[in-house]
C-alpha cells in the first residue's frame, strides 16, 4: 500500500510538472510573437523616419507613408487632411479609398462637422470602433461610401501638430480605417500616433507651407 501511494503521488507530481512546462512553453511562444510584432513595428517606424523627408509635397509624403503602412496595418482607407485657417478650408492632399487614390474635394471646416474636425478640435486622437459608434459621433460618409454602402467600422484619427512643442491648434489629421470592428488595440494606436508624429514633423519642416514645431529660445 505505501508503494502504491508513492507511485500515485509521483504520477500526480509528474502531471503537475508537465502542465507547468506546457504553460511556460505557451508563455515563451507569446513572448516570441510579441517580439516579432515589436520588431515589425520598429522597422515600420524606422522606414517612415527615413522616407518622410521635410520639404516634400504633403501629397507625396502621405502617399509614401501609405505605401509603407497600408498592408502591414491591414487598412481599408487612409487619408491626410490639412487645415488652412486663413481660408477656413479643409483639404485632402492624399485620400486612398476603395482600392485606389481619389480626388477628395475640399470643404469648409465644420461644414459638415465630421470625425476629422472633432479630433482636431479636441487636439487628441479619436478612435471609433464600430459603424454605429461612428454614426452616433457624427461620421460624414464619402461619395464612395454612399454609393457602395461600405463603411469601415474602425476609424482612427491622429491630429498633426498637436501636443507639447507645437502651436496650439493642429494643422491637420492622419486617418487610418479598417473593415474589421475594433481593429486597433492600444499598441497599434500608439504605433499610428508615432507614424502621424513623423509625418507631422516632415510636413512642419516644409518651407512656406505648414507651421513647424515651436522652438524655445536658447
Amino acid at each position: 500500500m505505501p508503494l502504491f501511494r508513492n507511485r500515485k503521488a509521483q504520477d500526480a507530481r509528474f502531471s503537475a510538472l508537465e502542465a507547468d512546462l506546457a504553460a511556460r512553453r505557451g508563455e515563451v511562444e507569446d513572448l516570441r510573437e510579441l517580439a516579432l510584432h515589436l520588431e515589425a513595428d520598429l522597422a515600420l517606424i524606422r522606414a517612415a523616419a527615413i522616407c518622410l523627408r521635410p520639404g516634400e509635397a504633403p501629397a507625396d509624403l502621405a502617399e509614401a507613408l501609405h505605401g509603407l503602412c497600408f498592408k502591414p496595418l491591414n487598412l481599408a482607407c487612409f487619408y491626410l487632411a490639412l487645415m488652412d485657417r486663413s481660408s477656413g478650408l479643409l483639404s485632402f492632399p492624399f485620400y486612398f479609398e476603395g482600392g485606389r487614390a481619389r480626388n477628395h474635394p475640399s470643404r469648409r471646416y465644420n461644414e459638415p462637422r465630421g470625425l476629422t474636425e472633432r479630433a482636431m478640435d479636441a487636439r487628441h486622437p479619436l478612435y471609433i470602433r464600430t459603424t454605429e459608434e461612428g454614426a452616433t459621433v457624427g461620421n460624414v460618409l464619402t461619395a464612395a461610401e454612399k454609393a457602395t454602402g461600405l463603411t469601415p467600422p474602425s476609424w482612427y484619427g491622429a491630429p498633426l501638430g498637436a501636443g507639447e512643442g507645437w502651436d496650439r491648434e493642429p494643422f491637420g489629421l492622419l486617418s487610418f480605417q479598417s473593415f474589421e470592428t475594433d481593429a486597433f488595440p492600444e499598441p497599434r494606436r500608439l504605433l499610428m500616433d508615432t507614424l502621424a508624429a513623423i509625418l507631422g514633423l516632415a510636413l512642419g519642416g516644409a518651407e512656406g507651407t505648414l507651421p513647424g514645431p515651436r522652438r524655445e529660445p536658447s
